[in-house]
């Protein structure tokens, strides 16, 4: 999924506290996607179940995939 998309259901769903992380690892973009997320942590939880339950204002960051040479710009 794209961040932009998953940052969205999370502010709809309420939550408060969302960091957004980029990881500049793509070089040519064949396997990844520009924007595509690498992961998602509820409160430092890397392992998120359908069932579990967090607070509003739990800590969400969210990391996604970008190009190299877009990290200097």
């Amino acid at each position: 999924m794209n961040y932009e998309d998953v940052v969205k259901s999370f502010e709809d769903a309420g939550y408060t506290t969302i960091t957004v992380n980029l990881d500049y690892d793509i070089i040519t973009g064949w396997l990844t996607d520009e924007g595509e997320v690498e992961s998602v942590t509820i409160d430092s939880e890397k392992k998120i179940n359908f069932y579990d339950e967090f607070r509003l204002d739990a800590e969400v960051k969210i990391t996604y995939h970008d190009h190299r040479k877009n990290k200097n710009k």
